[in-house]
């Protein structure tokens, strides 16, 4: 007996075996029991999702001699037929061959005569959309008004093809993408029945290639028995159908993550010299970013995502690499490498520098966190948090006078610029600094404020907020209040301090194991007395450059190019 195919042998032969297509089977079973019965049925969706085989199941339905109302029996002699597709009163027609004018005239006469056996004349017309403009309408009054005892069945993949004059004559079913734990959940039953030793991770590599089509998934398995017999493994099933292991996608979000770039360019590398499509790598790498975005948002349903379950612990571990803001750039700019690939002569050089631009563009820092170090500028001095890199640019220079434990602390951990650093001991040299002079006897000063403000902003889980909070003067503690002081703040620093108030208290508390109230000290400096007529020859008060720095031409100057100012004497 010659080999049938797994798509043909295990074709739903009723309705509760018409799997993924729920809506469509309880209607038409409704229906059937109910005797509501309609003489035009449209069936559109993408392929391998059943369309076919619901028109059979609804044809067996309708003509079988011993079953009940919606349940065919399988097993008459109309049923048997139907399932072979030689049965004389259910006409199968292949529109793509049949498109003219002229077949329709020729169905137009068939459909005059009455069954020759069986209660009904099914007519089943696939892929209807590829009949031409006329064979439609010469279709429209027999589709409006067929004889008694006739039915249409039309099925097709492009619903939008299809006139409107046509589409309001029928009742129309939409079939729907097969879920991946259905399509797996299918092909461990046909594997045990067919004795196939196959394990999860093999039949989830060829679910996945299905792209949601049923009959897709079953003729890869049928091909990838073929290739290893009865006993399947899960390289063959990788190295035959040309995917790209899931962790080897894992493997390339990783070293975007932490800048591996030998890591991007072996994998780049083996992927070529496997003979893998780095189109196909593209698409998936694609899915995976988006999948990365889908979790991030708080979805964690696997059918939504289109992955197995057990996929699902590692692809929530990668998520947490990256946050929204640059899981839609990487999305973004990916779409524009996979794009030049397209018209790239090399696609395997583009491809690697696409890659390694990735992995620059997870190094960048939130928008907020620059600003706020830029605000934290001193007079004279250098910035006090890290190196500020923004795409295309270098840091900002670093003054010889500079002091380095002004510099931020927590130092990026090179290859993950989002790993932070534990925050450094206190020198031991340093002394403590004073209290406030208003609150000597109540108050205490912390040992290490800067290390001390750097511990509150780990507690937040804000790195925004450690540049904010190391700009401060001076931390100290006031019976059970921690007052910060703002020192040379500017108004950004105070604004930005005082929106997240709360969730500092919060983070001091951790850090102190007690109750307190933070506060910050916004006292007004004190106003310098107005000058004297006697005092107009003297030298101002800092000096000639602090003088300069009064003039509001160089003030504007210093806001936009902040840095140090030094006073020359030139010889005259």
């Amino acid at each position: 007996m010659q080999y049938q195919v797994l798509a043909r042998k295990w074709r739903p032969q009723n309705f509760h075996e018409l799997v993924g297509q729920d809506h469509v089977s309880r209607t038409l079973l409704n229906a059937l029991q109910s005797g509501r019965i309609a003489h035009a049925f449209l069936f559109s969706g993408p392929r391998g999702s059943g369309k076919t085989s619901a028109a059979r199941i609804l044809a067996k339905a309708l003509n079988c001699h011993e079953g009940k109302p919606g349940e065919p029996c399988g097993k008459c002699v109309a049923c048997v037929e139907i399932a072979a597709a030689n049965c004389m009163d259910v006409l199968e027609i292949d529109a793509a061959s049949n498109r003219g004018i002229d077949e329709i005239r020729e169905l137009k006469d068939k459909v005059r005569y009455n069954p020759a056996r069986d209660r009904n004349k099914i007519f089943i017309i696939d892929e209807v959309h590829m009949l031409t403009t006329e064979a439609f309408n010469a279709l429209l009054k027999t589709l409006e008004e067929p004889p008694p005892n006739v039915v249409f069945i039309l099925a097709t993949t492009e619903y939008h093809k299809i006139p409107a004059t046509i589409l309001s004559r029928c009742q129309q079913y939409g079939f729907r993408l097969i879920q991946y734990p259905i399509i797996l959940r299918r092909l461990r039953e046909i594997s045990k029945a067919e004795e196939i030793e196959i394990g999860d991770g093999a039949l989830e590599q060829v679910v996945f290639s299905s792209g949601g089509s049923m009959r897709d998934a079953m003729s890869a398995l049928d091909q990838v028995i073929a290739f290893c017999g009865n006993k399947v493994r899960d390289e063959d099933v990788t190295a035959l159908l040309g995917l790209v292991e899931p962790k080897i996608l894992g493997q390339a979000v990783r070293a975007i993550a932490q800048s591996d770039l030998p890591t991007l360019l072996a994998i780049v590398g083996d992927l070529v010299e496997s003979g893998q499509d780095l189109h196909n790598f593209c698409r998936r790498f694609s899915g995976q970013l988006r999948n990365l975005m889908v979790l991030k948002a708080g979805i964690s349903d696997p059918a939504l995502l289109g992955i197995p379950e057990s996929l699902l612990p590692e692809l929530s571990e990668q998520a947490q690499l990256f946050s929204r803001e640059d899981l839609l750039r990487l999305f973004e700019l990916f779409q524009k490498i996979e794009t030049g690939m397209k018209y790239a002569t090399q696609v395997r050089f583009h491809l690697e520098m696409g890659l390694i631009e990735l992995a620059h563009l997870s190094q960048l820092r939130p928008l907020e966190e620059i600003i706020a170090e830029f605000a934290s500028y001193e007079e004279g001095g250098a910035p006090k948090g890290p190196d500020v890199r923004v795409k295309g640019g270098h840091a900002p220079p670093r003054t010889a006078m500079a002091n380095p434990s002004d510099h931020n602390p927590t130092s990026k951990q090179k290859g993950n610029p989002r790993v932070k650093s534990p925050a450094p001991e206190p020198e031991s040299g340093r002394a403590p600094e004073p209290a406030s002079s208003g609150n000597a006897g109540a108050s205490s000063s912390i040992q290490d404020p800067r290390a001390f403000l750097l511990k509150i902003a780990g507690g937040v889980g804000r790195e925004s907020l450690e540049s904010l909070l190391q700009s401060l003067d001076c931390a100290r503690l006031d019976g059970d209040r921690l007052v910060l002081e703002p020192g040379s703040a500017n108004d950004f620093v105070l604004r930005q301090i005082g929106e997240n108030l709360q969730a500092i208290t919060q983070a001091a508390q951790n850090v102190l194991g007690k109750k307190v109230k933070v506060v910050l000290n916004k006292a007004e400096p004190q106003q310098a007395p107005p000058e004297t007529a006697s005092s107009q020859d003297a030298p101002p008060k800092g000096g000639i450059l602090e003088k300069a720095k009064r003039e509001p031409v160089v003030q504007s100057f210093l806001d936009v190019f902040p840095g140090p100012v030094k006073a020359e004497k030139i010889d005259t």
